[in-house]
């Protein structure tokens, strides 16, 4: 049966039990991956999964239930959906689902048919290419991952949504390790794609070896640096901003009145110098599709613009609640794994965060600093959404003194608040990466301090 036929007869079924309204989700997932362990692919895994969400209503009260349909019928799906909305408290928010509106573009454009046919010897070679890069005399990788996957997806409701699309992503994730003389040092490489021809393993089985390598030459820093430039490697200036963003500018968060930017559209949130949009039609993006996950089309939508708040992100649940149209942003997908998309409901979500590039090269945003620190690698880059304050623990750095690299630096803590930094000049690379559902540059802001241990 095709997954379009799975989708109608879910909501038809549905409705012919009392459903005032329901929506189906329903999700065609292929993965195939690779397993490292001590330098050597040892495990190979391929995965296909067909999986169905259905959101039964009953006036106020919502039911959602998900299913493989591996060992139940659909008949039996509905009847559980059904008894989760009849045992369920009334939502006084809900409005309505989402009415149909066309999607432009082909259902297919973000899928590349080389990524998604992948098999376990193409991604073996892919992965030596990685390993034979970065291991060395006193360097390993300890584990990894290489996964490719696709997905093809249908949604439809009871109000004549009925729309699908198809795309594949690629993610990867390495660990190098290196040991002299008992001292040790560690390597976190990871890679996100549409297409896993546009990766290049031996850059990164490179740079794996170099993290590692240059954590055990780090010296651990025992000063104090006030008011300094923080300069961040994209993978962890997208984890820091990109979390920041998307819990201020969600509509569920807005709605609930959490959000630090409730009721702050128009308003200046940052310098003139940070724009920031969230493009579900992005190129580079792993949730890009023609529609979101609940069938609405996706689009570009502006969320900074010059410093100034321009817009939040909007799924149909939160849009209703305003009287605003959805942007979008009710998703399921998450851009690690294809694999069990279907088995919650959407939530408001950016699909692609994204920031323009600048002009500049990284060797010359790092010389217009004066003193300030690049950072490599935090144990995790962590910011309070609530106040924007942070503490982040920098394993891999770089302290900067007039323009230009200096000592490598480990055991520090990188503290400041991200708010207050987002009103000062911000300024950002020419080189932007994929980190997830997100896609930026390195970063430079100031107004931070290091803080040694």
């Amino acid at each position: 049966m095709e997954v379009s036929d799975v989708a109608a007869q879910l909501v038809s079924k549905a409705e012919k039990a009392g459903a005032s309204q329901a929506e189906a989700y329903v999700a065609f997932a292929k993965t195939s991956s690779i397993y490292i362990d001590d330098n050597i692919p040892k495990i190979s895994d391929k995965k296909d999964e067909l999986g169905v969400g259905l959101k039964y209503i009953l006036g106020k009260k919502i039911g959602f239930t998900s299913s493989t349909l591996l060992s139940e019928t659909m008949n039996a799906v509905v009847e559980r959906a059904k008894s989760m909305a009849e045992n369920s408290a009334e939502d006084p928010r809900f409005v309505s689902l989402p009415d149909p509106k066309k999607a432009s573009g082909n259902p297919t454009k973000f899928y590349d048919s080389a990524t998604g046919a992948a098999e376990a010897e193409v991604l073996l070679d892919h992965t030596m290419n990685l390993v034979n890069a970065a291991v060395a005399r006193t360097v390993g990788v300890p584990n990894g991952v290489l996964r490719t996957s696709s997905i093809e997806f249908h949604t439809a409701n009871s109000l004549g949504v009925d729309a699908w699309s198809k795309s594949s992503m690629v993610f990867g994730y390495f660990t190098a390790k290196a040991e002299n003389n008992g001292a040790v040092g560690e390597g976190v490489q990871r890679c996100w794609s549409q297409k896993l021809g546009n990766i290049d393993f031996s850059k990164i089985g490179a740079k794996l070896q170099s993290q590692a390598l240059d954590v055990i030459r780090a010296e651990p820093f025992k000063d104090k640096w006030e008011n300094i430039v923080a300069v961040l490697a994209p993978s962890e200036g997208s984890e820091m901003l990109g979390s920041l963003v998307e819990f201020t500018a969600s509509a569920d968060f807005v709605n609930r009145k959490s959000s630090p930017w409730s009721d702050k559209v128009g308003d200046a949130v940052a310098h003139e110098s940070v724009n920031i949009v969230d493009n579900g039609l992005s190129e580079k993006g792993l949730l890009s599709g023609i529609i979101d996950d609940e069938g609405t089309p996706t689009q570009k939508t502006p969320i900074i613009e010059k410093g100034l708040l321009k817009s939040y992100f909007f799924d149909s649940y939160n849009a209703n609640i305003v009287g605003l149209a959805s942007t979008g942003n009710g998703i399921r997908r998450n851009p690690r794994d294809a694999q069990g998309s279907f088995s919650s409901p959407t939530r408001c979500s950016p699909t692609t965060l994204e920031i323009p590039t600048s002009g500049k090269s990284y060797d010359e945003l790092i010389g217009e600093v004066d003193k300030g620190i690049y950072v490599e690698h935090f144990a995790y880059p962590l910011v309070d959404p609530f106040t924007g304050a942070f503490s982040n623990e920098i394993r891999n750095g770089c302290l900067i003194e007039n323009g230009e690299l200096t000592t490598k630096v480990k055991y520090a803590l990188l503290v400041g608040n991200l708010f207050e930094s987002l009103n000062k000049e911000v300024l950002f690379s020419a080189e932007p990466e994929v980190h997830g559902n997100r896609v930026m540059p390195t970063m430079a802001f100031s107004g931070a301090e290091i803080v040694g241990q």
